[in-house]
């Protein structure tokens, strides 16, 4: 169990860093099948976007790209699955103009290196958090769909987008598309997910970023910047206010910008030793 969780880690990461052999010695060649790659052909759902990405499935951890900068990496277990690695995912960005600068393998990691002709960068999104049916595939493909239409509409180009079917994962899909780089990737322009277990405030949030999926009452899929959310909570009104006050100065000092917030007394007091909490104030702010 731990070295699965391991894996897990390994396979989700976003920013470069090592991984030993024996984590992800479980996903041996002889036991997955081998990728499939296809153009993808119309699918019979309304809202389908037409655009050359490639698509297929992937099987193999080692083939599922992770992107940071003007690169993509792969955790392999040796120079062999890197070529892997790199003889699937060199003509992709190709056939989107990049130009691959360098390819190293060294410590269970490969990295591929890129220029691209108008300075934008590859970044993923993987949709295994999502609300959806994970036995039917059908179900998953039109999630899969219902992301790839507004990354099309808002320029964002998609480049390729693999269901993902392994064992340490549910049923799902990764998208991956182009967007401009920051130096702070939290400012960039991306599809992101905000999802922190409270029910979100769509309102406040529908005209700092563009709204993609009200996936449930607490997970929104966006395209924009960061998204950053705070509750706070206190014993009356101008203690709520007090708070909000803080919290802003909080954020103008670290460099973070103030989206909108609501202040609402609860429905039932949260009581403790010192009396009780009746009002709490809902943050929202870019990272």
């Amino acid at each position: 169990m731990q070295m699965k969780k391991l894996i897990l880690i390994a396979a989700a990461a976003l920013c470069a860093s090592t991984v030993n052999a024996a984590e992800l010695s479980y996903v041996s060649a002889g036991a997955i099948k081998s990728l499939k790659l296809e153009v993808p052909a119309p699918v019979p759902w309304t809202g389908a976007v037409k655009c050359g990405h490639v698509s297929g499935e992937i099987t193999k951890l080692h083939l599922l790209a992770q992107a940071a900068k003007s690169q993509i990496f792969s955790y392999a277990e040796n120079e062999a699955q890197f070529n892997e690695f790199k003889a699937m995912w060199q003509p992709i960005l190709e056939k989107f103009g990049m130009k691959i600068v360098s390819a190293e393998y060294k410590n269970n990691y490969g990295v591929l290196k890129y220029e691209s002709p108008d300075g934008r960068v590859v970044r993923a999104f993987m949709g295994e958090k999502l609300h959806y049916n994970a036995l039917d595939a059908a179900d998953v493909k039109k999630v899969q769909h219902e992301l790839l239409e507004p990354l099309e509409q808002a320029g964002m180009t998609p480049i390729a987008s693999f269901t993902i079917k392994n064992e340490i994962f549910r049923p799902t899909f990764n998208i991956y598309y182009l967007t401009k780089p920051e130096e702070n990737m939290d400012r960039e322009i991306q599809l992101r997910q905000l999802m922190n277990g409270e029910d979100i405030d769509f309102d406040l949030v529908k005209d700092a970023v563009r709204t993609v999926k009200q996936d449930a009452s607490f997970s929104l899929v966006y395209i924009g910047r960061e998204l950053g959310f705070k509750t706070k909570l206190a014993a009356d009104e101008a203690g709520i206010n007090a708070k909000l006050a803080d919290y802003r100065k909080f954020l103008t000092e670290n460099k973070k910008d103030f989206v909108a917030a609501r202040t609402f007394k609860l429905d039932a007091p949260i009581e403790f030793s010192g009396g009780k909490l009746n009002y709490a104030v809902n943050i929202y702010f870019f990272q």
